[in-house]
């Protein structure tokens, strides 16, 4: 059986930040190491330097939306492809020297799986989801967004990523007019989870761990949030071939068998002897702070 490891990451919003020097100039790429083992090192920023950082092996990476979206809030899963996929070209967009991060994306929506799995021996999918009937995890009142990347703790090559949405829990909205919990704030600090990159301290950056609602600022990278994408895709490095298939082909269904007609190569290969990698699962949560009258 594959090793796992679990890792959450809170990122707050309102007045009660960490506290951390305004100069702070940084961007945290996320690593193997869990920092709740107590056995990684960490420097000033707050960034784990323990382990290997984690990345997309290929040029080209699929998400897909559940077909369901949220009906609790009005959102379908168009209207969340739309703004996941503003949300990524955002970060594939940044200037890398002249260049852009060598890494593409395709939508593959919508699909019916709604769970957060990988599949070790069967077709996957990069899924984003809502939970609109209960958050299924620690901190429901408080969080606002779960990304749980699989990978590989030798490597740090990531296998699989998939972001799920407490809606439940907190009012959406979708337009520049009366932002309350902006989505396109949510989904673009989550795509840079996706892509591989953590919390940091500086607080204006897209990956600061702190949200304010109302705000729309997180959709706008910083230069530190750029650097971030640049160093983890920088224009020219080798990557594996282009395909936009997930790890052992896709599919739309929740463990499912290949969709017709599409190509299931696998990436990458096997350990030595034949094994399976082991495994490493990151859950990287985005929160916020209830304010409280007193």
């Amino acid at each position: 059986m594959p090793r796992l490891q679990r890792l959450t990451l809170a990122l707050a919003l309102g007045v009660s930040a960490l506290i951390f020097a305004d100069d702070a100039s940084a961007f945290c790429r996320t690593t193997t190491c869990d920092p709740k083992s107590g056995t990684c090192d960490v420097d000033a920023e707050g960034c784990v330097l323990s382990g290997l950082p984690l990345y997309w092996p290929g040029a080209c990476v699929s998400f897909s939306v559940n077909k369901s979206a949220t009906p609790l809030r009005g959102v379908d899963w168009e209207t969340t492809e739309t703004l996941v996929t503003q949300g990524f070209n955002t970060w594939l967009s940044v200037d890398c020297g002249g260049s852009k991060p060598s890494l593409s994306l395709e939508s593959r929506s919508p699909v019916a799986c709604d769970s957060q799995e990988y599949n070790q021996h069967q077709p996957n999918a990069n899924i984003w989801m809502y939970r609109d009937d209960f958050w299924p995890y620690e901190g429901a009142v408080n969080t606002l967004a779960l990304t749980t990347i699989t990978f590989n703790v030798k490597t740090g090559e990531i296998f699989d990523a998939d972001v799920e949405i407490n809606s439940v829990e907190n009012e959406l909205t979708t337009t520049d007019q009366g932002v309350k919990i902006d989505m396109l704030s949510i989904v673009t600090h989550e795509a840079g989870h996706f892509l591989g990159l953590s919390h940091t301290v500086k607080g204006d950056a897209t990956m600061y761990a702190r949200y304010n609602p109302g705000s729309t600022s997180l959709r706008t990278l910083t230069a530190d949030d750029a650097a971030g994408m640049c160093e983890i895709y920088p224009p020219g490095r080798e990557a594996d071939s282009c395909s936009f298939d997930p790890r052992h082909g896709f599919s739309g269904e929740c463990s499912g068998p290949v969709d017709e007609g599409c190509s299931c190569r696998s990436i990458g290969a096997p350990s030595p002897g034949g094994s399976a990698p082991a495994l490493g699962l990151l859950a990287i949560g985005l929160v916020w702070l209830r304010r409280r009258r007193v």
